[in-house]
């Protein structure tokens, strides 16, 4: 009966042996583990920042992009009423200053493209060509001429007079006023000034009415204002008056429309 005993408590601490040592080495294992963790808690903390600020970069680049997609609506807003302010006001859409800046923005554009650049490099070279040929040719004229003296200077100042070419139409900036009751008269004959393809000035009325259309221009301009003239079939062409010269911004020819032309309002 006690070997018995004995048998059965020997294989009783055995086995407890047993499961003391599974404890043990589960307990080690638990405790290096959480040695690694605990270790490599630095390394949590910058892998952690550096998350952080890339996401706070995307963010501040996402901001930026949107307030820059705003500001441009808000711009282009700001533009389509000022378009709309001017039409109401009878005025052009775009003013001469805008004008010019778009009309030298598709010149540099275009100038960027290859075909461009290879043409003006061939116009420079006939350019200096040219020059260089009117110096050489000058020199040896006035060599040979020596003393022609006034009778020479008076046939070259014919022969460039002969040569001045006239302004091209584009260049020529026309203003419409309505010197009429007729509503909206002077913006359907700026549209003819540009159909006609003179640049298209300021747009607006007199303050006093007109009986008859006419043609005013700026001293220097009579032959633009008689080119106006023709191409509108208005036949009173003469210098500009302080009136109208006031509401003209500048142009240098002024179209005021009269009684006698209010039926084109139709």
């Amino acid at each position: 009966m006690i070997e018995q005993i004995g048998a059965f408590a020997g294989l009783a601490a055995f086995l407890g042996l047993a499961v003391l040592a599974l404890l043990s080495f589960t307990h080690s294992r638990d405790i290096r583990r959480l040695r690694e963790w605990a270790g490599s808690a630095p390394e949590r903390d910058a892998e952690r920042k550096e998350a952080t600020s890339a996401t706070a970069a995307q963010r501040a680049e996402e901001l930026r992009e949107l307030e820059q997609v705003r500001t441009a609506e808000r711009e282009a807003l700001d533009e389509r009423e000022e378009r709309r302010r001017r039409r109401e006001a009878g005025l052009p859409e775009t003013g001469r200053g805008e004008r010019l800046r778009s009309g030298l923005a598709g010149i540099g554009d275009r100038l960027a493209e290859p075909r461009y650049l290879v043409g003006l490099f061939v116009v420079l070279l006939v350019a200096a060509g040219a020059a260089a040929f009117l110096v050489l040719g000058g020199s040896e004229n006035g060599a040979q001429a020596g003393g022609g003296g006034q009778g020479g200077n008076a046939k070259q100042q014919q022969q460039q007079q002969t040569q001045a070419q006239p302004t091209p139409a584009g260049e020529i900036e026309v203003s419409v006023l309505n010197g009429t009751a007729v509503s909206g008269l002077a913006a359907t004959v700026g549209d003819q000034v540009e159909g006609a393809g003179f640049g298209l000035g300021a747009v607006g009325n007199t303050a006093g009415g007109f009986s008859e259309s006419v043609v005013m221009y700026e001293r220097g301009s009579a032959p633009e204002a008689k080119r106006v003239a023709k191409a509108l079939g208005i036949q009173k062409v003469e210098l500009i008056t302080a009136e109208v010269e006031g509401v003209a911004e500048g142009a240098t020819v002024a179209v005021v429309v009269g009684e006698d032309d209010a039926s084109a309002a139709g």
